[in-house]
């Protein structure tokens, strides 16, 4: 027979374990190559870049907050135009989120939620990371995203 004491202990045994599953949802994520399909990343970037495969995925720590990296490769390599019309967002707004420092590599990076605007079609509430890297002439590129 089970003393009161041993029931309130193996209750909240059963709560901290319920707690525990809850807090580390985040490690069952959606794959990236589902999360981030090109219409979403042209959607956030106001850049179409090719179809591409993952080619390398790297969670980062689980948790409430995280980051996750992707490594892709392009079916094609991004063209002079996609290029062109980065240069042109950098050129005619500031906060495009592109950047480059030598017009051959090429970032793009957004935080939205907390208090930071929010991309169309995003959820403020998730608190999200955005980040793409790419180079001219390459087919690699790396996507790093999360919740901060």
């Amino acid at each position: 027979m089970k003393t009161n004491e041993s029931l309130i202990v193996q209750k909240w045994l059963i709560a901290a374990f319920v707690l525990v599953l809850f807090s580390f949802s985040s490690c069952w994520r959606t794959p990236p190559d589902e999360m981030w399909p090109t219409d979403r990343i042209e959607r956030i970037t106001k850049v179409r870049v090719p179809e591409y495969k993952v080619t390398k995925f790297v969670y980062g720590p689980a948790g409430i907050d995280y980051t996750d990296t992707i490594y892709i490769e392009f079916d094609s390599r991004p063209s002079d135009e996609v290029f062109e019309k980065i240069d042109e967002l950098m050129a005619t707004n500031d906060n495009s989120g592109w950047y480059t420092d030598d017009s051959i590599h090429y970032s793009f990076q957004i935080y939205w939620g907390n208090g930071n605007p929010t991309p169309e079609g995003e959820k403020e509430e998730d608190d999200g990371i955005f980040k793409l890297d790419m180079t001219k002439g390459e087919k690699a590129g790396v996507i790093v995203f999360g919740c901060w």
